[in-house]
């Protein structure tokens, strides 16, 4: 399970959106109702208690640097929409 959110931080980082749309898309799979992210926080519960904190970590940083990237980036569409 670790192993799938250090996929995913990577799909994080490497994820660069060539349009408002893409990103809309990127938000709502990563942290939208049904994507991925609360996949992760539901399947916490299964994860050994030994294991917890490591993956607790891991699945917090995933979320963080999603959101982050859509930050990021939904600055800079909004800023050049603005000078058309």
């Amino acid at each position: 399970m670790l192993e799938k959110v250090k996929e995913l931080l990577q799909e994080v980082e490497d994820f660069v959106p060539n349009s408002a749309i893409e990103l809309e898309e990127f938000r709502l799979s990563f942290l939208g109702k049904k994507g991925k992210m609360n996949e992760l926080f539901a399947a916490f519960k299964d994860v050994a208690n030994e294991s917890k904190k490591e993956f607790g970590q891991a699945i917090n940083t995933l979320k963080q640097n999603a959101q982050a990237k859509v930050d990021k980036h939904k600055d800079g569409f909004e800023r050049r929409n603005k000078t058309f």
